[in-house]
Protein backbone atom coordinates (compact mmCIF):
# COMPACT_ATOMS: atom_id res chain seq x y z
CA UNK A 1 0.00 0.00 0.00
CA UNK A 2 1.13 3.43 -0.56
CA UNK A 3 0.15 7.01 0.51
CA UNK A 4 -0.38 9.76 -1.49
CA UNK A 5 2.10 12.05 -1.38
CA UNK A 6 4.66 10.51 0.65
CA UNK A 7 7.07 12.19 2.90
CA UNK A 8 8.55 14.31 0.17
CA UNK A 9 5.63 16.30 0.66
CA UNK A 10 6.68 17.08 4.29
CA UNK A 11 8.66 19.95 3.33
CA UNK A 12 6.13 21.78 0.99
CA UNK A 13 3.49 21.49 3.96
CA UNK A 14 5.72 23.09 6.71
CA UNK A 15 6.34 25.78 4.32
CA UNK A 16 2.60 25.88 3.77
CA UNK A 17 1.91 26.43 6.84
CA UNK A 18 4.22 29.07 7.83
CA UNK A 19 3.26 31.01 4.82
CA UNK A 20 -0.47 30.49 6.62
CA UNK A 21 0.45 31.34 9.61
CA UNK A 22 2.23 34.60 8.23
CA UNK A 23 -1.01 35.89 6.33
CA UNK A 24 -2.90 35.06 9.84
CA UNK A 25 -0.76 36.97 11.83
CA UNK A 26 -0.95 39.84 9.08
CA UNK A 27 -4.54 39.78 9.68
CA UNK A 28 -4.89 39.64 13.30
CA UNK A 29 -2.45 42.66 13.63
CA UNK A 30 -4.90 44.85 11.54
CA UNK A 31 -7.57 46.24 14.17
CA UNK A 32 -8.20 49.08 11.86
CA UNK A 33 -9.51 46.38 9.80
CA UNK A 34 -11.78 45.15 12.92
CA UNK A 35 -13.00 48.20 13.74
CA UNK A 36 -14.30 48.90 10.47
CA UNK A 37 -15.89 45.22 10.17
CA UNK A 38 -17.43 45.86 13.62
CA UNK A 39 -19.37 49.49 12.52
CA UNK A 40 -20.64 48.17 9.13
CA UNK A 41 -24.92 48.25 9.38
CA UNK A 42 -25.18 45.87 6.12
CA UNK A 43 -25.45 42.41 7.24
CA UNK A 44 -23.37 39.84 6.34
CA UNK A 45 -26.34 37.54 3.87
CA UNK A 46 -26.66 40.83 2.20
CA UNK A 47 -23.43 41.59 1.60
CA UNK A 48 -22.50 38.02 0.55
CA UNK A 49 -25.86 37.96 -2.09
CA UNK A 50 -24.90 42.02 -3.79
CA UNK A 51 -21.41 41.01 -4.48
CA UNK A 52 -22.82 37.41 -5.99
CA UNK A 53 -25.17 39.51 -8.22
CA UNK A 54 -22.11 41.39 -9.62
CA UNK A 55 -22.75 44.70 -7.93
CA UNK A 56 -21.25 46.54 -5.75
CA UNK A 57 -20.75 45.68 -1.66
CA UNK A 58 -20.14 48.51 0.86
CA UNK A 59 -17.07 45.79 1.45
CA UNK A 60 -15.80 42.45 0.42
CA UNK A 61 -17.63 39.94 1.90
CA UNK A 62 -15.13 37.48 3.54
CA UNK A 63 -15.07 33.61 4.51
CA UNK A 64 -13.01 31.90 6.57
CA UNK A 65 -13.32 28.57 7.36
CA UNK A 66 -17.02 27.20 5.68
CA UNK A 67 -15.93 25.11 3.03
CA UNK A 68 -13.07 22.38 2.26
CA UNK A 69 -11.34 24.69 0.26
CA UNK A 70 -11.16 27.93 2.64
CA UNK A 71 -11.43 25.83 5.44
CA UNK A 72 -8.44 26.06 8.10
CA UNK A 73 -6.53 24.15 10.16
CA UNK A 74 -7.33 23.14 13.32
CA UNK A 75 -3.67 24.36 15.31
CA UNK A 76 -4.49 27.73 13.60
CA UNK A 77 -8.65 27.83 14.61
CA UNK A 78 -6.85 27.25 18.13
CA UNK A 79 -4.87 30.25 17.65
CA UNK A 80 -7.05 32.51 15.96
CA UNK A 81 -9.52 31.81 19.44
CA UNK A 82 -6.22 32.43 21.77
CA UNK A 83 -5.34 35.62 19.64
CA UNK A 84 -9.16 36.81 20.03
CA UNK A 85 -9.41 36.19 23.88
CA UNK A 86 -12.19 33.53 23.31
CA UNK A 87 -13.04 30.97 25.22
CA UNK A 88 -10.17 28.07 25.26
CA UNK A 89 -12.22 24.95 25.41
CA UNK A 90 -11.04 22.17 22.43
CA UNK A 91 -11.64 23.00 18.83
CA UNK A 92 -13.46 20.50 16.99
CA UNK A 93 -12.05 18.69 13.81
CA UNK A 94 -15.40 18.90 11.56
CA UNK A 95 -12.97 17.33 8.66
CA UNK A 96 -10.29 14.88 9.67
CA UNK A 97 -8.69 14.57 5.98
CA UNK A 98 -7.08 18.07 6.31
CA UNK A 99 -7.43 18.50 9.96
CA UNK A 100 -9.75 21.32 9.82
CA UNK A 101 -11.07 23.37 12.37
CA UNK A 102 -14.72 24.24 13.56
CA UNK A 103 -14.85 27.88 13.44
CA UNK A 104 -17.32 28.88 15.64
CA UNK A 105 -20.03 31.72 15.91
CA UNK A 106 -17.79 33.37 18.42
CA UNK A 107 -15.02 33.61 16.20
CA UNK A 108 -16.80 34.51 13.07
CA UNK A 109 -18.36 37.49 14.85
CA UNK A 110 -14.58 38.45 16.37
CA UNK A 111 -13.06 38.14 12.98
CA UNK A 112 -16.01 39.80 10.58
CA UNK A 113 -16.58 36.50 8.39
CA UNK A 114 -19.72 36.95 6.68
CA UNK A 115 -19.88 33.06 5.41
CA UNK A 116 -21.44 30.03 7.65
CA UNK A 117 -20.78 26.38 6.32
CA UNK A 118 -23.24 23.42 6.13
CA UNK A 119 -21.16 19.84 5.86
CA UNK A 120 -22.36 16.52 4.93
CA UNK A 121 -22.80 14.17 8.03
CA UNK A 122 -19.86 12.16 7.23
CA UNK A 123 -16.39 12.91 6.67
CA UNK A 124 -14.24 12.19 3.99
CA UNK A 125 -13.27 8.82 6.31
CA UNK A 126 -16.81 7.91 6.64
CA UNK A 127 -17.16 8.62 10.36
CA UNK A 128 -20.28 10.76 11.73
CA UNK A 129 -19.73 14.34 12.26
CA UNK A 130 -22.07 14.62 15.28
CA UNK A 131 -20.76 13.52 18.24
CA UNK A 132 -17.51 14.50 19.66
CA UNK A 133 -14.38 13.11 21.73
CA UNK A 134 -11.74 14.47 22.92
CA UNK A 135 -7.80 13.68 20.89
CA UNK A 136 -4.54 15.20 21.85
CA UNK A 137 -3.26 15.65 18.45
CA UNK A 138 0.37 15.73 19.28
CA UNK A 139 0.66 18.30 21.65
CA UNK A 140 -2.87 20.30 20.88
CA UNK A 141 -6.13 19.15 22.71
CA UNK A 142 -8.89 18.75 19.90
CA UNK A 143 -12.14 17.15 19.51
CA UNK A 144 -12.74 14.76 16.64
CA UNK A 145 -15.58 12.59 15.87
CA UNK A 146 -16.40 9.53 17.94
CA UNK A 147 -15.57 7.10 15.28
CA UNK A 148 -12.80 8.29 14.24
CA UNK A 149 -10.08 5.16 14.69
CA UNK A 150 -6.32 5.21 14.79
CA UNK A 151 -2.89 3.85 15.27
CA UNK A 152 0.60 4.78 15.66
CA UNK A 153 3.16 3.17 13.88
CA UNK A 154 6.67 2.86 15.73
CA UNK A 155 7.93 5.92 13.73
CA UNK A 156 5.14 7.94 14.65
CA UNK A 157 2.97 7.75 11.30
CA UNK A 158 -0.77 7.96 12.45
CA UNK A 159 -3.25 5.19 10.29
CA UNK A 160 -6.94 6.64 10.34
CA UNK A 161 -9.11 3.54 9.10
CA UNK A 162 -12.73 3.90 7.55
CA UNK A 163 -16.12 4.72 9.12
CA UNK A 164 -13.62 3.66 11.94
CA UNK A 165 -13.65 0.09 11.51
CA UNK A 166 -9.93 -1.53 12.66
CA UNK A 167 -10.83 -4.56 10.75
CA UNK A 168 -10.35 -2.72 7.91
CA UNK A 169 -6.97 -1.84 5.89
CA UNK A 170 -6.05 2.32 7.00
CA UNK A 171 -7.39 4.34 4.35
CA UNK A 172 -5.25 7.57 5.54
CA UNK A 173 -1.81 7.91 6.63
CA UNK A 174 -0.03 11.34 9.13
CA UNK A 175 3.44 10.83 8.39
CA UNK A 176 5.34 12.12 11.11
CA UNK A 177 6.04 15.59 11.03
CA UNK A 178 2.98 16.35 8.92
CA UNK A 179 -0.01 18.14 9.50
CA UNK A 180 -2.85 16.03 8.01
CA UNK A 181 -3.72 12.72 6.13
CA UNK A 182 -2.85 11.61 2.66
CA UNK A 183 -4.85 9.14 0.88
CA UNK A 184 -3.94 5.14 1.41
CA UNK A 185 -4.36 4.04 -2.11
CA UNK A 186 -6.35 0.72 -1.76
CA UNK A 187 -6.80 -0.61 -5.59
CA UNK A 188 -7.35 -4.02 -6.31
CA UNK A 189 -5.51 -5.68 -9.31
CA UNK A 190 -6.89 -4.07 -12.12
CA UNK A 191 -8.17 -6.45 -15.46
CA UNK A 192 -8.61 -4.35 -18.50
CA UNK A 193 -10.72 -7.21 -20.17
CA UNK A 194 -12.97 -6.89 -17.02
CA UNK A 195 -13.80 -2.91 -16.18
CA UNK A 196 -17.36 -2.70 -14.65
CA UNK A 197 -17.89 1.16 -14.63
CA UNK A 198 -20.59 0.54 -11.21
CA UNK A 199 -17.43 -0.26 -9.56
CA UNK A 200 -16.23 3.39 -9.53
CA UNK A 201 -19.78 4.14 -8.90
CA UNK A 202 -20.37 2.62 -5.77
CA UNK A 203 -20.19 5.51 -3.61
CA UNK A 204 -23.18 7.38 -6.05
CA UNK A 205 -25.93 6.27 -4.57
CA UNK A 206 -29.48 7.32 -3.54
CA UNK A 207 -29.01 10.07 -0.20
CA UNK A 208 -30.15 8.39 2.70
CA UNK A 209 -32.53 10.31 5.33
CA UNK A 210 -30.47 10.20 7.65
CA UNK A 211 -28.68 13.02 5.64
CA UNK A 212 -31.40 14.72 4.34
CA UNK A 213 -32.70 15.14 8.04
CA UNK A 214 -29.13 16.44 8.88
CA UNK A 215 -28.62 19.17 5.69
CA UNK A 216 -32.32 19.66 6.85
CA UNK A 217 -31.58 20.71 10.52
CA UNK A 218 -28.11 22.32 9.48
CA UNK A 219 -29.25 24.69 6.94
CA UNK A 220 -31.97 25.73 9.25
CA UNK A 221 -29.03 26.26 12.12
CA UNK A 222 -27.58 28.67 9.84
CA UNK A 223 -29.83 30.24 8.14
CA UNK A 224 -30.41 32.02 11.60
CA UNK A 225 -27.01 33.08 11.69
CA UNK A 226 -27.51 35.89 9.74
CA UNK A 227 -24.49 35.37 7.34
CA UNK A 228 -24.31 33.61 4.01
CA UNK A 229 -24.59 29.84 4.16
CA UNK A 230 -21.98 27.94 1.87
CA UNK A 231 -23.34 23.92 1.78
CA UNK A 232 -21.57 21.14 1.00
CA UNK A 233 -23.61 18.10 0.85
CA UNK A 234 -21.36 15.38 -0.56
CA UNK A 235 -21.85 13.07 -3.12
CA UNK A 236 -22.08 15.43 -6.43
CA UNK A 237 -18.79 15.53 -7.14
CA UNK A 238 -18.40 12.68 -9.86
CA UNK A 239 -14.92 12.50 -10.92
CA UNK A 240 -13.26 14.44 -7.98
CA UNK A 241 -9.75 13.48 -8.06
CA UNK A 242 -9.70 13.93 -4.31
CA UNK A 243 -12.19 11.02 -3.88
CA UNK A 244 -10.69 8.68 -6.79
CA UNK A 245 -8.97 6.58 -4.09
CA UNK A 246 -12.27 6.60 -1.58
CA UNK A 247 -11.12 6.77 1.62
CA UNK A 248 -14.30 6.79 2.99
CA UNK A 249 -15.32 2.86 1.66
CA UNK A 250 -13.67 0.05 3.82
CA UNK A 251 -13.21 -2.31 0.42
CA UNK A 252 -12.91 0.32 -2.32
CA UNK A 253 -13.24 -1.97 -6.17
CA UNK A 254 -12.18 -0.59 -9.40
CA UNK A 255 -9.30 2.13 -10.49
CA UNK A 256 -8.55 4.39 -7.71
CA UNK A 257 -4.87 5.10 -8.31
CA UNK A 258 -4.98 8.58 -8.96
CA UNK A 259 -2.82 8.33 -12.00
CA UNK A 260 -5.45 5.48 -13.11
CA UNK A 261 -7.76 8.68 -14.42
CA UNK A 262 -6.02 8.38 -17.50
CA UNK A 263 -6.48 4.81 -17.59
CA UNK A 264 -10.29 5.35 -17.34
CA UNK A 265 -9.99 8.11 -20.12
CA UNK A 266 -8.90 5.83 -22.68
CA UNK A 267 -11.85 3.13 -21.68
CA UNK A 268 -14.21 5.98 -21.89
CA UNK A 269 -15.90 4.90 -24.89
CA UNK A 270 -17.42 2.23 -23.57
CA UNK A 271 -17.34 2.55 -19.89
CA UNK A 272 -19.34 6.00 -19.94
CA UNK A 273 -21.86 7.82 -21.91
CA UNK A 274 -21.07 10.78 -23.84
CA UNK A 275 -22.11 13.13 -21.72
CA UNK A 276 -19.95 11.69 -18.93
CA UNK A 277 -16.75 11.46 -21.18
CA UNK A 278 -13.64 14.11 -20.49
CA UNK A 279 -12.92 16.21 -23.48
CA UNK A 280 -10.18 15.27 -26.07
Amino acid sequence: MRSQPGRAAQGANRAFHSTLGHYLRAWCRSHAINRLLSKTSVSSRDRLRTALEHREPDRIPLDFGSTAVTGVHVSCVTALRRYYGLSPEPVKVHEPYQMLGLVEDDLRAAMGIDVTGVFPRKTMFGTCATDWKEWNFRGLDVLVPTDFRITTEPNGDILIYPEGDETAAPSGRMPMGSAFFDTIVRQPEIDDEKLDPADNLEEFSAVFDEDLDHIDRSVRAAAGSGCGVAATFGGTAFGDIALVPAPFLKNPKGIRERHGVVHLDAHAPRLYPPHLRAPV
